[in-house]
């Protein structure tokens, strides 16, 4: 092939590829997605109530509260066959209108960001888990057995991370806490890059459905099977 049709060729494909990427939505006017670039800032906290700040307030002395989790779905072929797995997607979410604001607070906006960078820790260990899961079983239906059981294990460390940061570094106010906690979320983030949040996870909470085509979302999933082997 002609070299410059080649890179004429390659050029294409790249445009192609980045228009792909800028169609992912990773925000709406509820909520905000984990991604490397996002920034909390004090405008993102629209709560209509302040019910939640008011009783953080009198019992912490905290002029902010803000509403961080993960969330997950597991979308499953329409029909079954020809190797049709089930997908999972997971992502940190900010939730604007779950998060209420008396007074800002730089330590507090801080903090927040730190619980929703922990928050993608947590998301990424709970897809790597996932993702070794799939390859050692290699089953369609792998994502709907095992995700509730995993994932909800991760929601359980996530919570223990952030009540540990948040009495520690703002109601405590441990000298250097601030630091040693971001150390850890830090290095966390670098050791599971290869399982970050993609822009296609965020894109299926916005818009509320499946992105692939020939999907549903599973109306019915196994629940945590911990809670089973507990009740035994």
């Amino acid at each position: 092939m002609n070299s410059r049709i080649f890179i004429i060729l390659a050029l294409c494909i790249s445009s192609i590829k980045l228009n792909a990427q800028t169609e992912y939505l990773t925000e709406d006017e509820k909520d905000i997605c984990w991604q490397p670039s996002v920034k909390i800032d004090f405008a993102d906290y629209q709560s209509n109530s302040d019910a939640a700040c008011v009783k953080y307030k009198e019992k912490y002395g905290l002029t902010m509260s803000s509403s961080i989790g993960i969330r997950g779905v597991v979308d499953i072929p329409i029909r079954r066959g020809k190797k049709k797995f089930d997908k999972f997607y997971l992502a940190p979410v900010f939730c604007k209108n779950c998060s209420c604001i008396l007074s800002e607070d730089s330590l507090n906006l801080k903090v927040d960001q730190l619980l929703f960078d922990m928050a993608e820790v947590c998301a990424r260990n709970a897809r790597k888990e996932l993702f070794e899961m799939q390859e050692k079983m290699n089953a369609d239906n792998t994502y709907s057995m095992f995700f509730t059981t995993v994932k909800s294990k991760w929601d359980e460390n996530m919570q223990s991370f952030f009540g540990g940061a948040i009495r520690e570094i703002l109601i405590e106010k441990k000298d250097s806490a601030y630091i040693g906690w971001r150390q850890i979320t830090d290095e966390g983030l670098q050791r599971t890059e290869s399982f970050a949040t993609q822009p296609e996870d965020c894109h299926r909470f916005v818009l509320g459905k499946p992105i692939e085509k020939g999907y549903k979302m599973a109306e019915t999933i196994m629940g945590d099977m911990r809670r089973k082997d507990e009740e035994k």
